[in-house]
Order: structure tokens, then sequence, then C-alpha cells
């Protein structure tokens, strides 16, 4: 029998699937929303440290109006370390391919998440969101 760590890991590992999914077809904020906390901390190359949703609204919102189409994110070599009390560091490769208006973006990134997994709405909530 497989014990809860490793059943929250296989759920961390789909729920990383769907989040690509739904960035790559620039889904609407709210569907990303619901797994970041409040206070969230956010950096992405380009960009400056920014919090909470409102930060994250904005920055997707002026990231999609850039784009002409959508992206995609190739997801690799994913490392998770369980943390005390159900929270997770999450480590992995991503190339991001994009098509902006300026110019078209082909390139390899670390991304370095910490979560914690909610049990009773049983999905994670992202705490820091780390691209670099």
């Amino acid at each position: 029998m497989e014990n809860l760590q490793q059943i929250t890991v296989e759920k961390i590992k789909t729920f990383m699937e769907k989040w690509f999914e739904h960035f790559d077809q620039l889904d609407e904020n709210s569907f990303f929303l619901q797994y970041l906390s409040e206070d969230v901390k956010m950096k992405f190359p380009g960009n400056d440290l920014f919090t909470g949703h409102k930060g994250f609204s904005d920055w997707f919102t002026e990231s999609k109006k850039n784009l002409l189409a959508n992206t995609k994110h190739h997801v690799s070599d994913i490392k998770i370390t369980e943390m005390p009390e159900n929270h997770f560091a999450v480590y992995f490769k991503v190339r991001y391919v994009a098509e902006m208006r300026d110019q078209k973006i082909d390139m390899d990134v670390q991304e370095d998440w910490k979560l914690a997994w909610d049990e009773i709405r049983d999905q994670p909530v992202i705490s820091e969101y780390i691209v670099s």
C-alpha cells in the first residue's frame, strides 16, 4: 500500500500537468488564483518580485496582452521534497516557448515552488513561485 506522502506527490504531479495546460491555453486568471495563497510571492524573468492575487492578476493580464498565440511549457526533472506539516518544495525545469508581439521566446528556466496540500479541498496552495 502506498504511503500518504507518495500519494500526495502523485497528486502534485497531476496538478502540475493541469496547471501548465491551463497556462498554455492562457486561461482566465480565476483558474490560477484558486491555487495561490493570498500572499503568494512570485518572480518571473524580467519582472520584479510581486505578491498576492492582485500581483499575479496584473502580471498575467499584461502578459496575455503581448502574446500572439497559446504558449507551450515542457516540464522535466521534477523533484518534490516533503517538508513538515504537509508542505512541499517542488523543483523542476521548464522549456518555455511563446510567440509575442515583439519577439519569439524559447528559453529554459528553473522553477521553484513552495506549496501546502490542503487536505480539506484536496488541492495544493502555492505560497512561493520563483522562475529563474
